[in-house]
């Protein structure tokens, strides 16, 4: 006899919209009976025409809400109702039910996944979804250059209680406050990188340098700090400036060590306000020791007998009646002198005259001297001519006249004159032949020559030159050194003369080893004589 039995349906997983066909639910075998034949044979038929529908899909969304155990096929009509997956939520518009038509299960994607919230925003970095804020996502955390993460790399869009979060929080991007990273910087750091930290000038390290990343994800030890360790400005001198330190000058925005000592000077026109030393010290609490302040300089009130003083104040106010750059003029009830200037030094420039037309004696003249023109011997309404020693040259107007007690124009000067410096095969800046004191001359070797001494000298006061006269020496080219005769020596001279010269020297050491032969022989003949 033929009994019928159904064949085992595999399971299988159906994505949104596929259809998942019935197998064929049944096979014949021989049976005894033709009746039990015929009946079988049309319930297959109508199982087949009917549509029955295998196990329900497995669907990565949701999964059904009752068990289905050893059913291999469903009825055209059955239902299997579904419930989400863990991360997933309800469409509510959608039915969680399956129903078996036409030996498919149909259905609708009626869950889908849930979103994490917005992860706000990583100061001073960057937070990357990929792809989305979705169960399953995950955010990348990246911080901008020059700062370091504090904290998780990545965080994972994860089932947490009953819905989904985010599996670790924001980190942190930090950058070390004055101070940098000289090693081991990079945009993400994993288990074991290192970084390398270094405090800028005027800070000191608070920590340990060297960092590795843990298992944890946190920084072991943790980042250090930087701390100021010195004196960060240069406190405010009004009428003041600072001298250079070092070589270099010092500046408000440079950072200053503890014990390190700076010195200052009042600006022409101020001295210091009271006796002691015009130094400032950062000092151990990281600021500077108190320093004396600068004051004005004032000229002193000028007193005229038979006249008058105008006033021409120039400077800004201050406590000073007469400052630097203020000007006077004295009027002599006869007539007007020339105006006086104050001086940074607290005097009068000239100094104040008299309402007399007498003068003092002529001002003295360095390496010079006055005549008097008219002879007199009291300086009254008279006239000087001034002349310079023998070697030095007058510069400035050479005569001068006693007016209301005052000698006019300025005194002249007398500088020293130099001889234009002698060296052979050079040439000078300035070719002449007598140079004045203070004058520089640039010495330029001829072709073939090498300086010796410095290229540039002065003329003193003492007409002489500095530093000590240079040379030109002839550079012997190379093989010529070890030719001292011959007519190579001629091809290794420079010119015509330095030949001539050397065939004469030449010619003088053949003349000295001929007399040091001669003499020899003389010797060896008297020698000879003597045993004979």
């Amino acid at each position: 006899y033929y009994t019928p039995q159904a064949s085992k349906t595999p399971n299988g997983i159906l994505h949104r919209n596929e259809k998942m066909a019935a197998r064929p639910l049944a096979r014949l075998w021989k049976v005894s009976d033709p009746t039990l034949f015929q009946m079988t044979l049309v319930a297959a038929l109508l199982a087949t025409v009917l549509g029955d529908c295998g196990p329900p899909p497995n669907l990565l969304f949701a999964f059904p809400m009752t068990t289905v155990v050893n059913q291999t096929h469903f009825n055209p009509g059955a239902t299997v109702k579904y419930t989400c997956r863990p991360g997933y939520g309800r469409v509510s518009y959608k039915s969680s039910t399956l129903t078996c038509q036409d030996d498919t299960w149909n259905y609708s994607e009626f869950c889908t996944k849930k979103r994490c919230k917005n992860p706000g925003e990583l100061q001073n970095g960057q937070v990357i979804a990929k792809p989305d804020h979705l169960f399953g996502s995950h955010l990348e955390f990246v911080c901008s250059e020059g700062y370091i993460l504090i904290g998780p790399a990545t965080s994972y869009c994860e089932i947490q209680d009953k819905g989904v979060d985010w599996s670790d929080p924001l980190p942190l991007c930090i950058i070390v406050r004055n101070g940098k990273i000289i090693s081991g910087l990079r945009p993400t750091y994993n288990y074991q990188n290192n970084m390398v930290f270094e405090c800028n000038e005027g800070y000191i390290l608070k920590g340990s340098k060297l960092i590795y990343c843990g298992e944890d994800g946190e920084w072991n030890p943790p980042p250090p700090t930087c701390e100021l360790n010195s004196c960060p400005e240069l406190p405010n001198i009004p009428n003041a400036y600072w001298e250079r330190q070092n070589s270099f000058l010092s500046k408000k925005q440079q950072m200053y060590s503890i014990g390190t000592t700076l010195s200052y000077r009042c600006h022409f026109g101020y001295e210091p306000a009271s006796d002691g030393p015009t130094t400032l010290t950062c000092q151990k609490n990281l600021t500077w020791t108190p320093h004396i302040e600068c004051k004005e300089i004032c000229c002193p009130v000028p007193k005229l007998e038979n006249g008058e003083i105008i006033r021409s104040r120039t400077s800004s106010r201050n406590n000073c009646t007469y400052f630097l750059g203020d000007t006077i003029l004295y009027k002599c009830y006869k007539k007007y002198q020339p105006e006086s200037r104050c001086q940074g030094d607290g005097t009068w420039n000239p100094k104040t005259p008299t309402c007399d037309e007498s003068c003092d004696y002529p001002p003295f003249l360095p390496h010079g001297y006055h005549e008097r023109v008219n002879g007199f011997n009291v300086f009254k309404k008279e006239e000087v001519i001034y002349k310079c020693y023998q070697g030095y040259t007058l510069v400035g107007e050479p005569r001068l006249s006693c007016s209301y007690s005052r000698w006019s124009p300025a005194v002249p000067q007398c500088k020293a004159l130099c001889l234009k410096p002698e060296i052979a095969h050079a040439t000078l800046s300035m070719d002449k032949d007598q140079y004045i004191q203070s004058e520089n001359v640039t010495i330029q070797c001829d072709s073939k020559y090498k300086l010796v001494g410095p290229q540039s000298i002065t003329c003193l006061e003492s007409r002489t030159w500095y530093p000590e006269m240079s040379k030109c020496e002839w550079v012997v080219p190379e093989g010529c050194e070890h030719i001292l005769k011959g007519r190579k020596t001629m091809q290794c001279l420079p010119n015509p003369e330095d030949v001539k010269m050397a065939l004469e020297i030449y010619k003088l050491s053949l003349d000295i080893e001929l007399l040091e032969l001669q003499r020899d022989r003389a010797k060896e003949s008297t020698k000879i004589h003597r045993q004979s």
